[in-house]
């Protein structure tokens, strides 16, 4: 057994590490309710009421960020949840998708409905035309 993990122990850590991120990524949201958003959903859906949730950290914020968005940085999610309406939907954007897809499987855990994760993140957002402001 112990050859087997000296010879094969790297493989199994990346597989493991694959399967977290997958997990993260794609299996948590569905399994909570969260929709995935991609650009094109978002244009259909950005005149109506919403909460536009960015949990990039504060220096990606600055460096540009959507309009009306509220930041509040992944890590602060817990502490800050009050300050997310409970009665609107919450659309959770990060730079690629991946904190945003965590952030919003918490808050489907803790009954905010619907949630959408926006796919491809901030580079999507950009790619797509949509509006970037810089600063703070």
């Amino acid at each position: 057994m112990s050859e087997w993990m000296q010879t094969n122990g790297v493989y199994l850590f990346i597989a493991l590490l694959m399967g977290w991120m997958l997990w993260q990524r794609l299996l948590a949201p569905m399994l909570s309710g969260v929709k995935r958003l991609d650009a094109a959903e978002y244009m259909k859906i950005r005149s109506t009421e919403h909460v536009l949730l960015d949990v990039r950290s504060a220096a990606e914020w600055a460096s540009g960020h959507a309009p009306k968005a509220l930041h509040i940085p992944l890590g602060d999610i817990t502490n800050r949840i009050r300050e997310i309406p409970e009665n609107k939907p919450v659309v959770v954007v990060c730079a690629s998708g991946n904190r945003s897809a965590i952030a919003a499987t918490a808050l489907a855990k803790k009954g905010f409905s619907p949630v959408f994760n926006f796919s491809g993140g901030m580079g999507a957002w950009r790619s797509a035309g949509l509006p970037v402001k810089s600063g703070r």
